[in-house]
């Protein structure tokens, strides 16, 4: 949380949207806080922090989809006026005809209910994202060995970093194409 005061602090101009972080960030202060700036958060839900989600008394599964009590997934039914998402059970095993209703807001439990929904194609657009700068940051420090270097300088550092960035680059340009141009 401090590294994002820490951003906010060096670029004060700038305004995130979204933040795409790993489950092991899955919590629920990091949720809140990121709700605070109006910041759309796309975390996975992280199983070993808790086994079993529940949100006034219904059980949530780890796509954020409330489970009826009979077991069943709900059915996403969309958003009502009031900005909640409206959940229908498949059997009406509830004494109304309509079948049992379940209504979640991000307000109210942003770590279960965050803005995107969890699991849907634009969650996947979105996360593939990070899934994407994942490998870049991987091929920078394990495949052109920038943990292995030993200089203490930043000099050393930057010569490195930009030196990593070049190949990084022609390697783009050489298995895509002339296609991509510099």
């Amino acid at each position: 949380m401090s590294t994002y005061h820490e951003l906010l602090h060096w670029y004060p101009d700038r305004k995130f949207g979204e933040a795409i972080l790993d489950s092991a960030l899955d919590a629920y202060a990091i949720y809140e806080m990121l709700e605070h700036y109006d910041v759309s958060a796309i975390i996975d839900l992280n199983p070993r922090r808790s086994k079993k989600f529940t949100y006034n008394e219904m059980n949530i599964n780890l796509d954020g989809v409330p489970v009826c009590p009979i077991g069943r997934k709900m059915f996403d039914w969309g958003v009502d006026r009031k900005r909640r998402r409206k959940w229908q059970c498949p059997n009406p095993c509830s004494t109304t005809t309509y079948g049992r209703t379940f209504y979640t807001s991000t307000k109210d439990n942003p770590r279960l209910f965050p803005r995107v929904k969890r699991n849907s194609k634009e969650w996947y657009k979105r996360y593939s994202l990070r899934t994407g700068v994942e490998r870049c940051i991987k091929c920078q420090k394990i495949d052109y060995h920038l943990e292995d270097s030993r200089g203490r300088s930043s000099r050393h550092w930057s010569i490195r970093a930009y030196s990593i960035g070049m190949c990084f680059r022609f390697k783009t340009f050489w298995i895509v194409g002339s296609e991509l141009a510099f």
